[in-house]
């Protein structure tokens, strides 16, 4: 209990001296500007830079960040939030650029409507946008269940948006399929599927400008990489006597007009 009130009273001394409208800057690299001046009173501050750093990164250790599809999805869950970032204004200062540069970083996106990443990233300040370009475990999961004209024509603004923007994010791309304990249901979303959409955008690749096309290929990549897996487990499958084309192991396809 001592250590939690010292703790709160070095917060207290962060919020009082810092200046108003403060943003993030960057890790620990000099003595704390909130050193006690009564030596029998230390903080977590009077710690050299090094060891908070440390510390800094051991809490980061396991961490990952994660984005939904949807600002309305994200209404609906409990923030989580590392009590680091809410602890005094210079811990946040110090801990929020190496935990965007470091922490996987998960942002879910359906059928093509990258809406909520374009969103959050354009109310990103320079000093958090550039701490996640050196963060190499930026991803963008894929859950398609769609692949309409709409779908498309979303799929296109985002290629739009990552041609025109400055950000630079490295994002790289992975596929979902659906969750489940049987071999069967997890072929749902199978090879077939995967080519479909894979042909979808490779049609829609040759209609782009050159400037939209290096995004989608990525993309595509992504979907390509999917089926290769999915037509090893299915081979895995009949190995074992599991007949992926009867009608049982086909119900239940995620859509994207295969009939």
């Amino acid at each position: 209990m001592a250590i939690l009130k010292k703790l709160r009273r070095s917060s207290k001394d962060a919020i009082s001296e810092l200046q108003p409208g403060s943003r993030p800057d960057s890790l620990a690299t000099q003595p704390s500007i909130l050193a006690a001046t009564d030596a029998s009173r230390p903080t977590f501050f009077d710690l050299p830079a090094e060891i908070r750093n440390a510390i800094y990164e051991l809490c980061t250790t396991g961490t990952t960040l994660s984005l939904p599809a949807s600002k309305k999805e994200r209404n609906k869950l409990p923030p989580e939030v590392s009590g680091l970032l809410v602890a005094s204004r210079q811990c946040r200062k110090e801990y929020l650029p190496l935990l965007y540069s470091t922490a996987p970083v998960i942002v879910e996106v359906r059928d093509f409507d990258f809406t909520n990443i374009m969103r959050v990233v354009s109310s990103l300040y320079s000093r958090e946008l550039k701490a996640l370009r050196e963060n190499p475990h930026l991803c963008i999961r894929l859950r398609t269940r769609n692949c309409t004209t709409d779908n498309l024509n979303a799929l296109r603004r985002w290629l739009a948006n990552r041609a025109d923007s400055l950000d630079r994010l490295p994002w790289r791309y992975e596929v979902a399929v659906p969750a489940s304990n049987g071999v069967i249901a997890r072929c749902r979303l199978n090879m077939r599927e995967m080519e479909y959409y894979a042909a979808r955008l490779a049609r829609l690749q040759v209609r782009l400008e050159d400037t939209l096309q290096w995004e989608l290929e990525s993309i595509i990549a992504a979907f390509d990489g999917k089926a290769a897996a999915i037509a090893k487990e299915s081979l895995d499958g009949h190995a074992t006597g599991v007949d992926f084309n009867s009608p049982s192991a086909a119900r239940g396809l995620a859509g994207g007009g295969i009939h």
